[in-house]
């Protein structure tokens, strides 16, 4: 009886700092449980995959890309409105005497491939003239719109059947541009070809350029 008197009632005081414990004590929990659940998120939002379409991308966080030596880490173009999807290319070539020069490749786009060789044009053995020959392949089900310009010649426009090639000849250090359409999807290389070691027995092709492709 003696301990049960001794044991009074707790004053107002302490019930509310221990109600005040207690809440702050859930309210802890109930953070940490959903910031374990929201973990790797942005306002509640998971980024999705790079190959997600742009409908179901609508709204979401896009994820990177996770491979390849020149994407990684990159977000795909298809995500960011009208900007052109760029980069560059480029090729070097030996002159082989009196003969045509092996196909290169230069870029792959989704319209067709664009390809150079370079060849020797002198008849004499010993002494090489390079000339370097472009092209591009419709590589497409469809027939493609081209335009081809070389230097500050008028442009030659034309339509280019499906699995079919267009190729144009520079003889001598020059500029050139090819625009091809399909579908609203444009595809413009810009480059320059640099030919050397003329009359000696070593002859060489440079071909460096731009190309970017432009999707609706």
């Amino acid at each position: 009886m003696r301990l049960l008197r001794r044991l009074r009632r707790p004053s107002p005081a302490m019930v509310v700092a221990m109600a005040a414990l207690v809440m702050a004590s859930t309210g802890s929990a109930i953070a940490a449980v959903n910031f374990a659940k929201r973990a790797g998120k942005v306002d509640g939002f998971s980024a999705v995959g790079p190959r997600t379409s742009n409908s179901k991308a609508a709204g979401k966080l896009v994820a990177t890309r996770r491979n390849g030596s020149s994407n990684a880490g990159k977000i795909p173009n298809k995500f960011l409105g009208q900007v052109p999807d760029a980069t560059t290319f480029g090729r070097f070539s030996e002159v082989n005497d009196n003969q045509a020069g092996a196909i290169q490749a230069l870029h792959v786009s989704r319209l067709g491939a664009l390809t150079e060789a370079c060849n020797d044009q002198a008849g004499a053995a010993g002494s090489e003239d390079p000339t370097t020959t472009v092209t591009f392949v419709n590589n497409t089900p469809s027939p493609v719109n081209l335009a081809r310009t070389v230097g500050g010649q008028n442009a030659n426009v034309s339509g280019l059947a499906p699995g079919t090639q267009h190729a144009f000849t520079i003889n001598g250090s020059n500029t050139f541009e090819i625009q091809a359409e399909f579908a609203g999807v444009d595809v413009i290389y810009r480059g320059q070809v640099r030919q050397d070691g003329r009359g000696t027995p070593a002859g060489t092709c440079l071909v460096t350029g731009t190309a970017e492709t432009f999707e609706p």
